[in-house]
């Protein structure tokens, strides 16, 4: 070892210190859209670099540019950010990608499809390369020892050096990345610019703004198939099913990469050439052969269904003698047999139909030493399926796993544990109805069970499944901690086929899609009569309930002793809390400096003051004692529980449209909170609109109690952002104009239009994708998520608070937001993004006006040295570049005085930073002043604002 490696730092594996003391920070530029066929490289190409007022910006140590990548490392995250934000980039525009870009699939596929969701990273989730002459170290969380040896690979390959040049040292300390292939592009970015400026750089993982990504797979011969569960399947995808090279080794070595992937298809034979949603897949081996197990496992038993066999009874038929049949058997009899009969009175719960599923796998992995070894895996699931909502609950699980390496002195070689025993296992299971696999669902305390642990993907043995012709399938090799978790996905699948006769093919399990199926099931010939006096009943039911809606005086519904959390899983409650968090609860029942959700937040309206209540379970000032059917009454249509008609703003109009499973999740999520007792100022309006009553008249001529209902036209991404945006989201509340009554205006040209919240004005969001600064869906994203947008600004007033409450919510959630908004009628295709990104922004011109003379006087000492580019250094957080801010642009200067008088002092991201008000230090004429010279400078295109002055003076006082 050389001297130099010698004196490298290395990471103590306990304690997860002795890091680099020096360490720098790198950002990469990637081009916006990337794609790997599985022969070489397919996206956009860079053209030209425009770096020179990046290089002379404080905190920029290097601007590193070799072929195709570009990357800059500077002094800390922020300097990192904000030199790349002003990094202006020429890439080539290939046409061939936006021809091949698919779309989302339908809510029914004929195909099993396994969805990755982009997980948002967290602050470990990030890379450490230090590349010093001819050794690097990286310092990384904890990987799968599989993982750990493909990035050993990478890298290697990467920095043209032998793997034994390269140490890889993991943080026990730290939690799990994310998604893998984030941590190796991370790694690999950071290696690179590393070996620029030999000195430690820091990569944080990046959040995809893309659409979830989508693994494929398709019976490639349905005469195979069709001919007897007994026969081989061969299954055919559109993607290249393997794993792909870095995103560094792709832009720098595209030509070599595709000399080898050229030799290795000579042997493999041709390779589908396809997008997966037109960027660069996240898929890593886990994800793949999960991907395979759940589309192998479903399709056994729907072709036994098909023929009429009963599918455990068949599989098990199926299994050849050995460990493999035997452990299964040993499932199946701890779990209590086959359910042969799953609709049976005696076992069902009124409204609910029940189901038991089977699943197993062989695979092969390596264990802790990295020898071979091959795992058995057996799954038995039971749930139980609300026939009216299609919501899934996973009521009992058991698995099993056999270790052919084990050694009957250290532990025993089959294990079969019950969520019984385990009750970490059902939370687990349920999370596959929601976000699908993740590391942290499947861990868990019990030492009996510490072997289901998370499923991080295995090789996927050939006497199971086999690959087309066509297609790459990377077989990899991982530790068997995520073993036994692999046949969970179908043993819940195939649950829910046999109680529901619907066959789900898409993981995470959609129950809205289920519902959806459910509704179109043909019901038996003999009940068409029950049917038709149904229709008879339905119709009299929706009068009685048109004629209670009218009828202003509502009944009080009896107050209980409180709810029994205890009931609630930890699963369920976290549910709640998201869903809480996407409703912004905290945000209007919580007064400045008062503690959370007590209410006393006043919301000033057209008709008074209204001001919010105690949502804690405190029996006497809060909801304590409030059973869930008030609580749902209260949501759903505006009705306290002493029968009080509630005001509209309480936004119970979109609330309505929840399902019950998230209804009841938010309920429990309340319930479980600190009591807090505390008396919310009482809402006293002026007659006639004191008359709490007449509300029941507004609600029968502006208030649709009826559940989201989705759009089987549309994916069930564009479906999950409506169910968001008009249910818990409210969107409309705040962004559609109401009428003089105070009701949303209705009709699509009305439709997110714009409108006004708390003295802002809430800006059309209707028409996000067009105008003279359309949106991105990639800046959409990034702004829900953080607050800011380089091309747009940063959130302010109402919206900050919102963002904080986006921010909790899983990345495809906020995809699937952005995804329906940019669909809205009305708005251009969204095309490619612009050639040319992060351009400079405008510069001063001399001005000859006195006022303008004067704003810019003001400017320059008030605003430049945090919005003027190359003025010094970033003070407070994010440089916001004026001449790209939403407010300059809009056709009233309102919410640009609230800045300037009052500054950003609760901002959505603490990284963005503070803005100071001035409302102390300008009178109302120096801030026209200052608003015509921002106005005129940074968006010379639009028309100047007219007098400013009475509005400044209407709005120096805040509402609150």
């Amino acid at each position: 070892m050389s001297d130099i490696a010698a004196r490298m730092p290395r990471l103590d594996v306990a304690t997860g210190r002795d890091l680099p003391s020096d360490m720098l920070h790198g950002k990469v530029l990637h081009p916006s859209q990337m794609s790997w066929s599985g022969l070489r490289y397919e996206g956009r190409e860079l053209c030209a670099v425009n770096g020179e007022e990046v290089r002379r910006m404080p905190g920029v140590v290097a601007l590193v540019q070799q072929d195709h990548f570009v990357g800059v490392v500077a002094m800390t995250p922020v300097h990192a950010s904000q030199a790349s934000e002003r990094l202006a980039l020429q890439w080539s525009r290939p046409d061939s990608l936006a021809a091949k870009r698919a779309p989302s699939p339908p809510l029914e596929t004929n195909a099993y499809t396994w969805r990755i969701a982009s997980a948002k990273a967290n602050a470990n989730d990030k890379a450490i390369v230090w590349v010093l002459n001819d050794r690097a170290s990286v310092w990384i969380a904890p990987v799968t020892p599989d993982f750990k040896q493909a990035l050993q690979a990478e890298l290697a390959s990467l920095l043209a050096m032998p793997l034994q040049s390269l140490d890889i040292f993991e943080d026990a300390s730290s939690a799990p990345v994310a998604r893998e292939m984030d941590l190796l592009d991370a790694a690999a970015d950071a290696a690179l610019l590393s070996k620029h400026v030999q000195r430690p750089v820091s990569v944080q993982c990046t959040e995809h703004a893309g659409d979830d990504q989508v693994l494929t797979l398709k019976v490639a011969d349905a005469g195979a198939a069709g001919a007897g569960i007994a026969s081989p399947i061969v299954w055919a995808s559109d993607a290249p099913w393997s794993q792909r090279p870095s995103r560094a080794r792709l832009l720098t070595q595209k030509s070599l990469i595709e000399a080898v992937a050229g030799a290795s298809v000579q042997e493999a034979g041709s390779v589908g050439r396809a997008l997966i949603n037109s960027s660069l897949s996240v898929a890593s081996v886990h994800d793949l052969n999960a991907a395979q197990v759940f589309a192998h496992e479903s399709e056994l038993a729907q072709i036994a269904v098909q023929q009429g066999q009963h599918p455990i009874e068949a599989r098990l038929e199926q299994m050849p003698k050995g460990r493999g049949r035997d452990l299964a058997l040993a499932v199946l009899e701890q779990s209590g047999g086959l359910l042969k009969d799953p609709n049976d009175d005696a076992v069902q719960i009124p409204g609910y139909l029940s189901g038991r599923g089977f699943a197993s796998s062989q695979v092969e992995c390596l264990d802790a030493k990295g020898e071979p070894q091959t795992v058995w895996s057996a799954w038995v699931a039971d749930v139980a399926v609300n026939v009216s909502t299609g919501d899934i609950s996973v009521t009992r699980v058991v698995a099993g796993h056999d270790v052919q390496s084990l050694q009957v002195a250290q532990q025993a070689s089959m294990q079969v544990i019950s969520s019984q025993n385990a009750p970490q296992m059902l939370e687990g299971a349920q999370k596959l109805l929601l976000d699908g696999f993740a590391a942290e669902d499947w861990r868990a305390d019990n030492s009996q069970s510490n072997a289901l642990a998370s499923i991080v993907g295995q090789k996927v043995g050939t006497d199971v499944l086999k690959a087309s012709p066509g297609d790459v399938v990377a077989h990899g090799r991982l530790a068997d901690e995520g073993v036994t978790t692999l046949p969970a996905a179908a043993a819940i699948a195939n649950a829910v086929q046999q109680a529901t006769g619907v066959r789900l093919r898409t993981v995470p399990l959609d129950p809205q899609a289920l519902r959806l199926a459910l509704s179109l099931e043909p019901k038996p010939s003999k009940a068409l009569a029950a049917k038709r006096l149904g229709w008879l009943g339905a119709g009299a039911a929706a009068v009685v309930g048109m004629a209670a809606m009218a009828w202003p005086f509502k009944p009080a519904l009896p107050l209980t002793d409180g709810a029994d959390v205890s009931l609630y899983s930890a699963q369920a409650l976290e549910r709640g809390r998201l869903v809480a968090a996407a409703g912004d609860c905290i945000v209007c029942h919580t007064a400045p400096g008062g503690k959370e959700n007590v209410g006393g937040l006043g919301l000033p309206t057209p008709f008074g003051t209204i001001f919010t209540t105690n949502i804690t379970p405190d029996n006497e000032t809060g909801i304590g004692r409030w059973s869930y059917a008030a609580f749902e009454r209260a949501m759903r249509h505006g009705v306290h529980q002493d029968g009080r008609q509630l005001y509209p703003a309480f936004p119970y109009t979109a609330f309505a449209k929840m399902n019950e499973g998230d209804m009841q999740a938010l309920y429990g999520y309340l319930m479980s909170q600190p009591a807090v007792k505390a008396e919310a100022p009482k809402t006293e309006l002026v007659f006639p609109y004191s008359v709490r009553s007449s509300l029941a008249g507004w609600n029968l001529l502006f208030h649709d109690a009826k559940p989201f209902e989705a759009d089987r036209s549309k994916s069930v991404e564009w479906n999950r952002g409506s169910y968001l945006v008009n249910g818990a989201g409210h969107c409309s509340a705040c962004h559609t104009p109401r009428n003089a009554l105070g009701a949303e205006k209705s009709g699509i040209q009305n439709y997110l239009a714009g409108g006004e919240a708390e003295g802002w004005t809430a800006p059309a969001i209707n028409k996000l994708g067009s105008g003279p600064s359309p949106w991105s869906k990639d800046d959409l994203v990034r702004y829900m998520r953080t607050g800011y947008s380089a091309n747009h600004g940063v959130a302010a007033g109402p919206m900050a608070p919102v963002i904080h409450g986006l921010a909790q919510l899983p990345q495809s959630d906020v995809q699937s937001i952005a995804t329906y908004l940019l669909d809205l009628p009305g708005q251009p295709k969204q095309v490619d993004a612009a050639l040319t990104v992060n351009a400079a922004p405008a510069a001063a011109a001399p001005v000859k006006d006195q006022s303008l003379r004067n704003g810019e006087r003001m400017y320059q000492n008030a605003c430049a040295v945090c919005h003027e580019a190359g003025a010094g250094p970033t003070l407070f957080g994010v440089k916001p570049d004026l001449s790209k801010n939403t407010s300059l642009y809009a056709s009233t200067p309102q919410n640009l005085i609230q800045v300037v008088l009052h500054g950003i002092q609760e901002p959505a991201n603490d990284a963005l930073g503070h803005m100071p008000g001035f409302k102390d230090s300008f009178d109302n004429q120096q801030i026209d002043d200052l608003l015509g010279y921002l106005r005129g400078r940074f968006a010379p295109e639009e028309k100047a604002w007219p007098d400013s002055k009475p509005l400044i003076e209407q709005l120096r006082t805040p509402l609150h």
